[in-house]
């Protein structure tokens, strides 16, 4: 479905008609209830992307990511400074690459030998940083990087953002939920199945979602946290009955 762009105005105005009723929220608190749907959204799905080129500094591995962006997902490597695609670089862990080269940080793309000519590998340091081997020799390349940018806030009328009819029923739907959350106990539960169906509008833009445990819990589909933690015979308790009994 085509994306439309839309204004917080007009965002709230959406979140009023929903309602069918005489709105029992202001403006500020319709505001950060749509914010918090945007947060939410974004942190189950990572919908908000973004592709940032980063130029290669020779002989170094470590790379620091602009602040926009908050998750990288796919780097490509380009011997072009501002090249706009290029050789996808595949990821790994440091505990596989200092294991596989333990001298790996003093290898570079003229080391010769083993070591390839181009950075062939990239290692998540933490969510803005990243291990690139072997690092560029020559420098002003380019690292091309695709990821999960922030999602964005709205603070003022005039801001918008671009999502397609369906997903901005959802949205308004969380925000109608947890605006209900200030009412008494009918009207709050009266809004679960617009939070349900956030979720499952969710589950089907990030299939991974599907397996957290925190996804299953917030649709009632996990109940292993009301079972006791403490107290239950263990495989040993079993066993040791059994002999007892024998």
């Amino acid at each position: 479905m085509p994306y439309t762009t839309t204004t917080l105005s007009e965002i709230r105005e959406r979140l009023r008609d929903k309602y069918e009723q005489v709105p029992f929220w202001d403006q500020e608190e319709a505001r950060l209830a749509i914010n918090e749907a945007l947060l939410v959204w974004g942190l189950f799905t990572g919908f908000w992307k973004q592709r940032v080129t980063i130029a290669t500094i020779p002989n170094q591995y470590l790379y620091g990511l602009p602040s926009s962006l908050i998750y990288r997902m796919r780097v490509e490597f380009s011997t072009s400074s501002g090249a706009s695609a290029g050789t996808v670089v595949e990821s790994t862990g440091r505990e596989d690459l200092d294991n596989g080269r333990p001298r790996w940080r003093q290898e570079t793309t003229a080391s010769g030998g083993s070591v390839p000519t181009a950075p062939a590998v990239w290692v998540p340091v933490s969510l803005q940083s990243i291990y690139l081997w072997p690092a560029h020799a020559v420098g002003s390349g380019s690292l091309i990087l695709d990821g999960v940018s922030a999602t964005p806030i709205l603070v003022d009328d005039p801001d918008t953002i671009d999502v397609g009819d369906d997903l901005l029923t959802a949205l308004l739907g969380y925000a109608l939920h947890v605006l209900a959350f200030k009412r008494p106990g009918p009207w709050f539960a009266g809004t679960f199945s617009y939070f349900v169906d956030f979720l499952k509008l969710a589950g089907e833009q990030n299939s991974q979602i599907k397996t957290s445990q925190i996804y299953r819990r917030a649709l009632g589909q996990d109940y292993r946290w009301l079972k006791p933690l403490t107290g239950v015979p263990t495989q040993i308790d079993r066993l040791a009955a059994q002999v007892t009994q024998g």
